[in-house]
């Protein structure tokens, strides 16, 4: 029965509008690419306004920076930010349909459609989670807090920013943003209320500190998150293909960072920045009333940001609660299965071929539905008429 239902509900959500979305969002993204970089090399009128698409905004003159390239923040960048978007959303329709789709059908044996783009999607996340934790990792080493967590705060604000700190967080807001249209325009899931919520916080927090001048915080945090997601990814990668046993290996692997990366570093430094913020940053940068300053900050400000990191957290802990159901089945024997995840996602859904997308399926479906519903109403019919005739039966003896 779910099974039915659920191929029930995959048919009219391939008629609705999300579902053409979805379809074409290798060609419409590759038609706005086109045109921006078009604009950008060929068009001397448009080429200014397509290079703030292309090109980092407000540099900094390099003799106050000691030569090193920085940049200052503001509005325009929000047109480097939908580059990204649009950019993101090119590189992981056509990864998935062109990459990561083929090597699931032709060398991991996954027939079911659904498994396919789940391992698809899983290909992609762990694409964009490795390459975002390298360079993350690169930028940190550089970095004057590196494992030195006094400079997150001291000498805020930190308005000259490294260039490729810059772009490392413009694309990180990019990626998160294109989540948040990917998890609507898809057949919606089972945690699909987690994951919009997660979403939307990781989201407030990239932005919100990106206007704060809090890139350091910031560039830690997306690094403890794309980390754990590269783990998480390989190991839903080796259950679709089969490899159970490997599965469960990767699985206790990214259990274990998940443990030490989301609940021990991220506490901690959620906890330094609880403890320390306040007597970090500097007195100068302290909101004065009746003075305009560049950025400055309240207690206020830094309780919302701890509020949200707190927020953050709560969820990682209701997914940590999956985690260790997940965990316990794997100790007991069981293969190890994402309780998250749709009852369809595994590979026993009926093929393509035997699942043809026309108007004659919707009308059988939503016939067979309208037959089902009359059925239920005759039959509670009957059972009130047979009801009323035997209590005006009664009624009548009595009399």
């Amino acid at each position: 029965m779910d099974t039915v239902d659920s191929n029930d509900s995959f048919i009219l959500y391939q008629k609705s509008y999300l579902a053409s979305i979805e379809r074409n969002q290798i060609s419409v993204s590759r038609f706005i690419l086109i045109v921006l970089y078009g604009l950008y090399y060929f068009s001397s009128s448009w080429s200014q306004f397509a290079s703030k698409f292309l090109i980092l905004q407000y540099p900094i003159d390099k003799a106050e920076t000691n030569n090193q390239p920085s940049y200052d923040i503001g509005w325009d960048d929000c047109y480097f930010v939908i580059h990204g978007i649009i950019l993101l959303t090119f590189l992981r329709s056509s990864l998935m349909y062109y990459v990561f789709s083929p090597i699931a059908s032709r060398y991991c044996n996954i027939h079911s459609r659904k498994a396919r783009v789940r391992f698809a999607e899983q290909g992609w996340t762990f694409t964009y989670a490795t390459l975002s934790c390298f360079v993350g990792m690169y930028l940190f080493k550089k970095s004057p807090y590196y494992f030195n967590l006094d400079y997150v705060f001291l000498e805020w604000p930190h308005d000259k920013i490294p260039g490729e700190l810059k772009a490392f967080y413009l694309i990180s807001i990019a990626f998160w943003l294109q989540q948040i249209f990917v998890l609507n325009i898809e057949q919606k899931r089972k945690d699909y209320l987690q994951m919009f919520s997660h979403h939307i916080i990781t989201c407030c927090l990239t932005i919100g500190s990106y206007y704060y001048y809090f890139t350091r915080i910031g560039h830690i945090i997306l690094m403890i998150m794309d980390s754990g997601d590269t783990f998480l990814s390989s190991a839903k990668m080796l259950k679709y293909a089969g490899f159970s046993n490997a599965c469960d290996v990767m699985f206790l692997v990214f259990l274990v960072s998940w443990v030490i990366l989301r609940h021990g570093v991220y506490n901690y430094l959620f906890y330094h920045t609880w403890n320390n913020s306040f007597a970090l940053m500097t007195p100068n940068s302290k909101c004065v009333e009746g003075i305009i300053q560049k950025r400055c900050w309240t207690e206020n400000i830094i309780r919302i940001f701890l509020g949200l990191l707190g927020g953050l957290q709560i969820i990682l802990c209701i997914w940590m609660y999956f985690i260790c159901k997940v965990a316990y089945k794997v100790i007991r024997g069981s293969p190890a299965e994402d309780v998250r995840s749709d009852a369809d996602d595994t590979d026993v859904e009926l093929e393509d071929d035997e699942l043809n997308i026309d108007d004659s399926d919707l009308e059988i479906v939503q016939e067979s539905k309208e037959k089902d519903n009359d059925n239920i109403e005759s039959t509670t019919l009957v059972e009130k008429e047979s009801s009323s005739d035997g209590t005006l039966d009664e009624n009548h003896e009595s009399d």
